[in-house]
């Protein structure tokens, strides 16, 4: 019964932490890409739209670590979640989450949109410089606490852009350390 009672308790624990992981990986992005937007007030468009669902990750992954010394089973999670990990996820409990921790990023964000909602909008604006970012479903290495997140940028003028993100856990929170394989059309 103890046992089975610490296996219970570790799987509650790493589910917790998983999700408040993926709001504080959520939030370091945010505020990295939110950082230069303007708070969005009575009148005032906003430029940066966010995607509520998680996208899957893809083979670009595996190509953008290609060079990097990551462990062998790291690796082999990554590919085996790109396989099999389809599953709809989306960032609304992350995202509120985020606002509770930082006020400021409500301010430019609002709320997340999904891609028909982004579209409405920007046909019905007519502006050219409003941006859709795309976060991927965070890859996780708990052993050397390193993740990888893909974040694009979608605009309806065909500049768009994106990069792969190697971010690690510090004493303050997660920190974006590198950005692999950077694009931009």
């Amino acid at each position: 019964m103890k046992q089975f009672f610490t296996f219970f308790m570790m799987m509650v624990c790493s589910s917790f932490f998983g999700q408040n992981n993926d709001a504080a990986v959520l939030q370091t992005i945010l505020q990295r890409y939110y950082k230069a937007e303007k708070s969005v007030y009575k009148g005032r468009s906003q430029l940066l739209y966010l995607y509520c669902n998680r996208a899957n990750n893809n083979g670009e992954i595996l190509e953008a670590i290609q060079n990097r010394k990551l462990p062998e089973n790291f690796v082999n999670d990554i590919r085996k979640k790109i396989s099999t990990d389809f599953e709809e996820k989306n960032w609304s409990a992350e995202l509120q989450s985020v606002f509770e921790n930082d006020p400021m990023l409500k301010q430019k964000i609002s709320d997340c949109k999904s891609l028909e909602q982004y579209q409405e909008i920007s046909k019905r604006l007519n502006l050219n410089n409003q941006r859709f970012m795309i976060i991927s479903k965070p890859l996780y290495d708990p052993q050397n606490n390193t993740v990888l997140v893909k974040v694009t940028f979608y605009r309806n003028i065909e500049h768009n852009s994106g990069a792969i993100l190697l971010l690690e856990k510090t004493a303050a929170g997660w920190e974006i350390k590198e950005y692999l394989s950077p694009w931009a059309t």
